[in-house]
């Protein structure tokens, strides 16, 4: 009795699992000067040039091995002096085939606390999902590695 009533739970909860909706999972990455160059989905560039109105950034993500970029990209900017938020905006990409390169400048008194964004969003039947891999850093982190 005892074996058919463990049988009869393991059937129950496979059939549970089988029928519960799935969920994607999103993996978030701070880049930081350690680790950088040791991603396993895509190599970050990441180049800076200050001109008078401010720091450039040119920032260019290439996929490695079986890694692509998706077809739904989240990427913005969140401007910081300080502790207060100044703006926050999306930062369109420009998309080539093997890459995609996000371009803006920020004055270099708000670079410490201001962070960059990139989304490389799950994609299901060609819509995008809430998970994918997800990256950030502090603008003020890589203009000191450069």
């Amino acid at each position: 009795m005892r074996y058919r009533t463990i049988s009869l739970a393991i059937a129950l909860l496979t059939s549970a699992f089988a029928t519960a909706p799935a969920y994607a999972l999103s993996n978030v990455t701070q880049l930081t000067a350690a680790n950088l160059d040791k991603q396993d989905a895509f190599n970050f560039t990441i180049k800076t040039e200050k001109k008078d109105d401010g720091i450039h950034f040119h920032i260019t993500i290439e996929p490695k091995g079986a890694a692509s970029i998706s077809s739904a990209l989240e990427s913005n900017l969140v401007v910081m002096d300080g502790p207060t938020q100044i703006v926050s905006c999306d930062v369109a990409p420009k998309r080539t085939d093997k890459s995609v390169t996000y371009d803006f400048v920020v004055s270099d008194k708000y670079l410490e606390k201001s962070i960059f964004n990139f989304g490389n969003m799950a994609v299901v039947d060609g819509k995008p999902m809430p998970a994918g891999d997800f990256y950030w850093f502090y603008l003020g982190d890589v203009v000191k590695l450069i």
